[in-house]
């Protein structure tokens, strides 16, 4: 039990770093996809500057409209402010794919003792009013492009000295424009880690609800099948006494009862041990009781129990045990079970007269032991589930088989446990052959 919910705390816990590493990836993804993009916007901002500048010294009206503005007014008017914006918006559009919100500031620049200076003569408020050329574009922030202009009339004159002048295009919101340009990438990225995060939950969930329902499970057949143990043992002993009852001898029908319930009671205990068996592998508290044990002679014992139900059916076991190291490390009662729960299905599909044959060899791991029947025998579909919990073949010739399907799916567990192999080779209508290797 203890061992299941460590493993399982381990299975979440590196669920929940997968995820989050997975999170980091993608945040670095896209910081990465931002910055890109931010490279690609700045190269815009470029050859749209470029594109206007080139524009202007064809459109002398452009020219003559500002410089007329500048020399009068020291601004440009709402009306040449409103036609320079449309202008500006469609080459940039046009020629560069570019079409972000701006701001545009037009900045004259006047010659006195090699002193550079900016003044804002048009634009919004997110425009500076006040730059050094010296200094830009290089250490200001990229979201700005320049445009050289050049007076087209002549001399241009602002207050009464010689100038001329530059467009300053801003894109004051470059990073909405960003998240605008990739917002179908980030969406897509939120909604799947979005699933991503609700599957996972939905998981971990799912599996600890399993868990407890498991837990919960094993301890209802654990106190059930504790409960049965009662009475069958109560019955096991009546039967016993009315057996060995000498006033009851006379009674013939009396005794072929008394049989018959004992054989269904033996029955119905074998069938409970299983049960418990099985929910004591499940629950991962069972501990293999190790010590050496002679193989031959556990076979013997296991054997005779059955050859007198196999003659009654006029069949026989063959016993060919050839292994001469016949010692093994291993837990006694458990390995008792397994070789019984195989004479037993052996025995349960055979025919009529079943043949059931048990060899041991040694082999370069240790030892080799083999049961072989001439049953039914199984198909390949069904030997690939056949040591799942449950599961049991549907058969037309067998119809009285009973059981729980869990006694090779112990078999398998108690030989993991072991750290021992198991095999089958079986083929419809001729018989099935279980071959378990051990460690010397």
């Amino acid at each position: 039990m203890v061992l299941g919910r460590v493993s399982t705390s381990l299975v979440i816990v590196i669920a929940i770093a997968s995820l989050l590493g997975l999170g980091w990836v993608q945040y670095n993804w896209l910081q990465d996809s931002v910055e890109t993009n931010r490279k690609v916007f700045e190269q815009k901002i470029d050859l749209a500057s470029g594109l206007v500048s080139e524009a202007l010294k064809k459109h002398h009206d452009i020219h003559q409209l500002i410089s007329r503005d500048l020399s009068e007014n020291s601004e440009l008017s709402q009306s040449t402010d409103h036609h320079f914006r449309l202008f500006i918006d469609s080459v940039m559009y046009n020629g560069s794919g570019l079409e972000a919100p701006f701001e545009y500031g037009v900045y004259v620049h006047e010659n006195d003792n090699e002193t550079s200076a900016y003044l804002k003569v048009a634009g919004d408020n997110v425009v500076p009013s006040e730059l050094d050329f010296k200094e830009c574009p290089a250490d200001q922030n990229l979201n700005f492009g320049w445009a050289t202009l050049s007076c087209q009339l002549g001399n241009c004159y602002h207050n009464d000295k010689p100038f001329h002048f530059h467009l300053g295009l801003f894109f004051p919101s470059n990073e909405l424009y960003l998240i605008s340009q990739m917002k179908g990438t980030l969406l897509a990225a939120f909604v799947f880690i979005m699933l991503l995060t609700g599957c996972f939950s939905y998981t971990i969930i799912t599996i600890r609800r399993q868990k407890k329902l498991s837990e919960m499970k094993n301890d209802f057949i654990n106190n059930l099948t504790h409960e049965f143990k009662t009475p069958i043992f109560s019955i096991d002993l009546a039967t016993n006494m009315l057996k060995k009852a000498p006033e009851l001898s006379p009674f013939k029908k009396l005794k072929n009862y008394t049989a018959i319930i004992g054989t269904e009671n033996e029955r119905l205990k074998n069938q409970v041990d299983k049960v418990l068996q099985m929910a004591l592998v499940d629950s991962n508290n069972f501990k293999l009781e190790k010590k050496a044990i002679d193989i031959h002679s556990l076979i013997n014992k296991v054997a005779e129990n059955f050859k007198i139900m196999i003659r009654e059916r006029s069949g026989e076991i063959i016993l060919k045990l050839n292994a001469k190291k016949t010692e093994l490390f291993a837990d006694e009662i458990h390995l008792k079970n397994i070789i019984y729960n195989l004479l037993d299905n052996a025995q349960k599909y055979s025919p009529q007269k079943p043949q059931i044959t048990i060899s041991t060899e040694d082999s370069d791991e240790g030892l080799m032991l083999e049961i072989e029947d001439n049953g039914i025998g199984m198909s390949e579909q069904v030997q690939k589930f056949v040591f799942d919990k449950f599961y049991r073949a549907k058969t037309e010739d067998v119809n009285d088989a009973k059981g729980f399907g869990l006694g090779l799916s112990y078999v398998k567990s108690v030989i993991d446990a072991h750290q021992a192999t198991i095999g089958l080779i079986s083929k419809p209508n001729e018989g099935s052959k279980f071959t378990l290797e051990f460690k010397a």
